[in-house]
């Protein structure tokens, strides 16, 4: 498998719906082999149980979390999709990562305090809409350091994020956003199609 999609919203029309529509019609075209997570299709549950707290020295991992490890494995693209909704992303997406990006996986600890990045072979987008404006997140965006910083370079990931302001009516003008969103994020992944 070459790219796989999580994507972490409400089956609803909107933002997230039409960004998933658009990269999969891209994906497509390209002649890309993917799959889609839809998390909340599937009712994953975010929810790190204790058996699972390894800072607890507990490592036991769910054989769907198992799955979706050996799939994020397999891929050499990630793409993301999903709301900012109050300053972060859904609680679904971050429990999934809370239960799937686990030491000996994502990442380890080594002497020193220092940490071993393991998915460093991964390229990832992340496509994020929310309603505020831009100027909002100028000085410090904390949903894009969030995933980008905190989450996937912590584990080795390099990514691009793309955000959609003021995503309250999706209208033709902001159909075009995405796009061009899409279009920047698949020439970050895809450098050979291009």
């Amino acid at each position: 498998m070459k790219t796989l999609i999580i994507y972490a919203h409400p089956e609803t029309e909107g933002f997230c719906s039409e960004t998933l529509r658009q990269v999969e019609e891209k994906l497509k075209k390209f002649n890309q082999e993917y799959e889609l997570i839809d998390l909340y299709k599937i009712g994953y549950d975010p929810i790190l149980k204790k058996e699972e707290l390894y800072t607890a020295g507990n490592r036991n991992i769910s054989e769907q979390n198992l799955e979706f490890q050996q799939k994020i494995k397999e891929a050499k693209n990630l793409i993301f999709i999903y709301p900012i909704w109050w300053g972060t992303m859904p609680a679904i997406l971050k429990g999934f990562f809370d239960r799937i990006l686990t030491p000996r996986f994502g990442y380890n600890y080594k002497k020193g305090g220092m940490v071993e990045r393991l998915l460093k072979d991964k390229k990832a987008i992340v496509f994020v809409s929310n309603g505020s404006a831009k100027i909002v997140y100028s000085i410090f965006n904390m949903p894009n350091i969030l995933i980008k910083i905190n989450i996937l370079s912590f584990c080795g990931i390099k990514s691009k994020v793309f955000q959609i302001y003021k995503a309250r009516k999706l209208d033709e003008n902001k159909k075009e956003e995405i796009v061009k969103n899409i279009e920047k994020g698949f020439r970050f992944l895809f450098i050979n199609l291009y």
